[in-house]
């Protein structure tokens, strides 16, 4: 790079004494690999340097150095910085994380922002699960360094909560209950299940560590539950205990994301009751698990 400065300050001395003597043109020189154009027009001479850039399977000339001298003044710019062992065009992009596939245990919890098991739902805790999809992951960066992004996605997700002690959700005199069976039934087991539709949107950060990302990310998502139902297994059959529970088919949920790379682990905390306010028991649905960000 010395040299060429020096052949730089030999070409504005030489072109400068002699601007006004020579008939204006320019001028293209190879210099180690290295494209020098000298242009002159009026009492300006431009002195240009190119370096071959790699692009996939392109190579392209990239403007480095860019020198106007006028009336024995000069005046340079740098337009690209070059520094060893960092890839070419290494400005960091923000990239949205939500997982291409979750799955994790699930609890209705007696209130928000809790992840334990209401004291009058008898939940069996390692058979409660819940599993989802996303869609369409978008973000946008927010920052200068493009590592903290406002983010959003749509996805599908499926709950099933099972249930112990002979229990199951029905609808006593219009109300919601978690209640025992009746008499002489015995239920080989029973479960409360929905679909449901989500939309979170969460500020996220991001930073690569080595040539793999890390990311943190926490917001709010909204829910539309659907085909909420309460079923029970007896007599070694299925049936449907109630489809009409007085659920909230809106919901609003609070979203965590931490992850490494292709794994991440979310916790989901619900901020509205699962059941419509004096028409079933206050139960919050929370879950934890493991995120995979295909």
């Amino acid at each position: 790079m010395k040299a060429t400065f020096l052949l730089f300050s030999m070409l504005s001395a030489t072109l400068t004494a002699t601007a006004q003597a020579t008939a204006p043109k320019d001028t293209t020189l190879y210099v180690d690999g290295r494209k020098i154009t000298v242009q002159q027009a009026d009492d300006n001479i431009k002195v240009s340097l190119f370096e071959a850039r790699a692009s996939g399977d392109t190579i392209q000339l990239q403007q480095v150095f860019e020198g106007v001298y006028l009336n024995g003044r000069s005046i340079e710019r740098t337009t690209v910085v070059s520094i060893p062992f960092v890839k070419k065009h290494n400005r960091y992009q923000f990239d949205p994380h939500y997982p291409t596939f979750y799955v994790g245990f699930s609890q209705l919890s007696g209130g928000a922002m809790r992840y334990s098991a209401a004291d009058h739902v008898p939940q069996v805790m390692s058979k409660s699960w819940e599993w989802g999809f996303n869609f369409c992951n978008t973000g946008i960066a927010v920052s200068a360094d493009n590592h903290w992004g406002i983010t959003t996605t749509i996805g599908i997700a499926r709950m099933d909560y099972k249930l112990d002690n002979n229990y199951g959700f029905e609808k006593v005199d219009d109300i919601t209950a978690c209640v025992p069976a009746a008499d002489g039934t015995v239920y080989q087991k029973s479960w409360l299940r929905y679909w449901a539709w989500r939309i979170p949107v969460s500020i996220e950060w991001q930073a690569l560590f080595g040539s793999t990302r890390a990311f943190l990310a926490a917001g709010p998502e909204l829910e539309w539950r659907m085909g909420i139902t309460s079923r029970a297994k007896y007599n070694d059959k299925k049936h449907t205990l109630s489809d009409k529970l007085n659920a909230n088919p809106l919901g609003v949920n609070l979203l965590l994301q931490a992850g490494y790379g292709d794994v991440g682990f979310q916790a989901r905390f619900a901020l509205t009751s699962l059941f419509q306010k004096h028409k079933g028991p206050d139960l919050y649905p929370a879950s934890i698990g493991v995120g995979f960000y295909w």
